[in-house]
């Protein structure tokens, strides 16, 4: 029989063997629980980004109903600036200085008139805040707020893209592509941009032309050319065309940009992407858009990047 002074000698703790089975159990837990972690993540910011697309929904129609049609969403303004869908949805939503959408407003860039005397660049200093015509400010009365302003996920293209990557852009030469202090809508995809700002992307708007019947991107060769697609992927490529807001160095694309990119969905070319993406699968022949009497919101989805298979619409989710 063993002592009480022997039977306290006696180890109790783990053995190299016990501590290393229970060390590898808790990785393999681990392995298997942060997939799952992260796929519920996904799925809740998919539901979040839905729900964003839900409430813009409900202001377009709301808007519609008032101004008798959808807002344009061409990717130049009636002076030919460069004005895309993304930022006529801002304005239409909001208003160019965010204090609600002036329906005498022709959707320019600039926010005048055409033919108005003085020219916007002539205003204002060119730095990122938005000088508007005072024909266009005192209209207050009549502005109509369609999206509440906080949820809205506002931002001017300077919080979102650096001088470089939009080309130098400014205020004095309408060639060097986009403006500055333009407004565009951004998704709940937050990231840190290149310009320090934490932004999601702008989600793009498109608007269904009914009188079209197409839906063909071997149709679209050039953007200054019309075509007969009920949705033109022009309408936006100024702003795919851009380099990824978060990359500080080179510039690499989205793939659904036209000057570079890999194609995905079996796109056959880079601009094949988004006719793809958008087609009905279930009409076919002739190719269908999804939404061809109304209108396409996108996402660039997770990932931040506009023609990947990650890409979010308000339709089919």
């Amino acid at each position: 029989m063993k002592t009480n002074r022997e039977k306290s000698e006696i180890k109790t703790g783990f053995t190299i063997i016990e501590l290393l089975t229970v060390m590898s159990i808790i990785i393999l837990l681990i392995s298997l629980l942060v997939p799952a972690l992260n796929r519920v993540r996904r799925y809740a910011q998919l539901v979040k980004q839905n729900a964003q697309f839900h409430a813009i929904g409900i202001a377009l129609d709301l808007f519609n109903a008032e101004e008798q049609g959808y807002p344009p969403s061409g990717a130049d303004d009636p002076t030919g600036k460069p004005y895309c869908g993304a930022m006529k949805l801002a304005e239409a939503m909001l208003g160019q200085d965010l204090a609600g959408f002036n329906p005498d407003s022709q959707f320019l860039r600039d926010g005048t008139l055409p033919g108005a005397a003085a020219p916007y660049d002539d205003l204002y200093p060119p730095k990122p805040a938005l000088p508007l015509p005072q024909w266009y400010i005192d209209n207050i009365k009549s502005r109509k707020m369609y999206l509440q302003l906080e949820n809205a996920n506002a931002y001017r293209l300077t919080d979102i893209y650096t001088a470089t990557q939009r080309n130098g852009t400014n205020y004095s030469d309408s060639s060097l592509g986009v403006n500055d202090a333009n407004m565009v809508l951004c998704d709940i995809y937050v990231r840190t941009m290149a310009t320090g700002k934490k932004t999601g992307m702008p989600i793009l708007y498109y608007k269904a032309d009914t009188s079209k019947t197409e839906h063909n991107a071997a149709s679209v060769t050039d953007c200054t050319v019309a075509n007969g697609n009920i949705y033109n992927r022009c309408d936006n490529q100024e702003l795919v065309d851009i380099q990824l807001p978060w990359v500080t160095s080179g510039a690499p694309r989205h793939p659904m940009a036209t000057n570079g990119g890999t194609t995905i969905l079996g796109a056959s070319t880079d601009q094949d992407i988004f006719y793809d993406e958008t087609q009905d699968k279930k009409i076919s022949p002739p190719a269908r858009p999804y939404r061809a009497d109304s209108y396409i919101l996108m996402s660039a989805g997770f990932d931040n990047e506009y023609g990947t298979s990650d890409d979010i619409f308000n339709f089919g989710q």
